[in-house]
This record gives C-alpha cells, structure tokens and sequence, in this order.
C-alpha cells in the first residue's frame, strides 16, 4: 500500500524580552545593549529577537537583529542557525544550507542545529544526507526529542526504501516514547507487510489508543490496517467498523477502494 510520509522539524527554543516585542523598541535598546549589558547578554537577546520574527514569518524584520547579532559574534552557532531558517523560509536555498554548514562548523555538539539541518536536507530531497545527519543527533542519548530524532529517522529510510532501518528508527523512536503516534503507525504497517501480525496489531493497538484519546489523527492507513488485522482475527463486527469508517472519513482514499 502507498504509504503517506512526512516529516517534523524541531522547533527552535526561545525565550524573548517583554520590552523587545515592540518594533519600536528596537531603536530604543540599542543604547542599553551597549551601555547596560554585556556582550553575551545583547548576542542573546538580538538573537532571540530574530528568532522570534522568524516564528511569526516576519523574515524581513528578524534581519535587523540577525545582522546585529552576527556583528557582536560571527561565530556563533545559534546566530548562523537562525540566518538559516530565515533562508529556508524565504527559499534561499544555497544560503541557508551555507549558514547551516557554518553553524555545525561552529558548534558541532549541538543536537538541535543537526536536527534543524535534517529537516532542510529531507525537505531538499536530499534524503541520504538527511539520514546522516539525523543519524548524528540520534547519538544524543541525552537530547529531549530524540524519540523524534528516531521517527524522522525511520521516515528518511522509507525515502531510501530501506524498510530494515527504518522499523529499527522506528521502533527504537517507540522505546523512548510511546506515544511517538507516527513511528507507531509506520512500525504497525511495517510488520503487517511482513506477515508479522502480532507485532502489527501490538502498534495498532497503541495508535488506536492514541486517537481515542486525541492525541493522534484517524488516518486512511490506520483504518485500513484496522479493518484487515480484525479480518485475519475473524472479528467481522470490528472489520465492518474500520470498513465504515473508511468510507465515511476518507471516501476518495485508495485505501478505500481496496
């Protein structure tokens, strides 16, 4: 079955100054940075200013602080990973891939810079070096999202059609968190490609649990896995349900037409 893909970049932390909201305010701060706080504090705050118009989609406006941030420290990461996002989102492709680079050059360790990067290179179709990358984050056995890491991993493989490596993201994502809804939803196909329906029906189960709770979406591929693991369980109420479902919520899916 086709199987719907996608992909989910980290989002960036910040944490910005009440007084830095206004864009009049701007002008104003630039005496205080300069006469009230030191060097670290004013990299910081430029670049959380930047980062925050860049979350509204205000790319023009986060310029403004990006540049003076990169004047106070042009080496560092967190400023050339925000210039990079800037480029991404303004489909300045080369630049922000050479921003990426730099902030990587600049802090190697950084789990979430690697994890921005991937998401540029999977949506570039670059999936081989997307994989790389979030390979290295995954190494981060201490990163808060690296369950995350794991299921954007196992998406990248099925980019590279690679289903061994992707169940193992997969189910490594699920070890971490089990509420991790994709890798749940991948793993469960997965193993009901391989005949391996015990396994299959466990994820599903775990999916399924997910969407009464709303915390994960009914999808074609969920309800279609449904409906044939209650046929080979002989449950034919609930395969009627999964069936009804389907048709009902997704009338123009293939799944629906199988």
């Amino acid at each position: 079955m086709k199987q719907h893909r996608g992909f989910y970049a980290s989002k960036i932390a910040f944490v910005c100054l009440l007084g830095l909201f206004l864009g009049g305010c701007v002008t104003t701060t630039d005496s205080q940075f300069s006469k009230n706080t030191d060097k670290q504090k004013a990299l910081e705050q430029y670049t959380q200013l930047g980062i925050r118009y860049i979350q509204q989609g205000n790319t023009v406006e986060a310029k403004r602080p990006l540049k003076r941030a990169l004047e106070i420290d042009p080496q560092s990461p967190d400023v050339h990973n925000a210039l990079a996002i800037m480029f991404q989102q303004e489909k300045e492709y080369e630049l922000a891939d050479k921003h990426f680079k730099t902030a990587l050059q600049y802090g190697p360790d950084i789990t979430r810079i690697k994890n921005n990067y991937a998401a540029f290179l999977f949506e570039q179709n670059r999936f081989e070096e997307a994989c790389a990358e979030l390979n290295r984050a995954s190494a981060d056995s201490l990163y808060e999202f690296r369950s995350r890491v794991y299921e954007n991993l196992g998406l990248c493989y099925l980019k590279l059609n690679d289903k061994d490596a992707a169940l193992i993201s997969f189910e490594k994502a699920v070890a971490i968190k089990d509420t991790q809804s994709r890798a749940l939803l991948e793993a469960a196909l997965i193993h009901f490609e391989r005949d391996n329906y015990a396994a299959s029906e466990n994820y599903h189960k775990k999916y399924q649990r997910l969407v009464r709770y709303r915390m994960a979406p009914n999808t074609p591929q969920n309800l279609w896995l449904g409906m044939h693991l209650a046929r080979i369980n002989g449950n034919k109420n609930e395969e009627a349900s999964y069936r009804l479902m389907l048709k009902n919520m997704f009338p123009d899916a293939s799944e629906s037409k199988i």
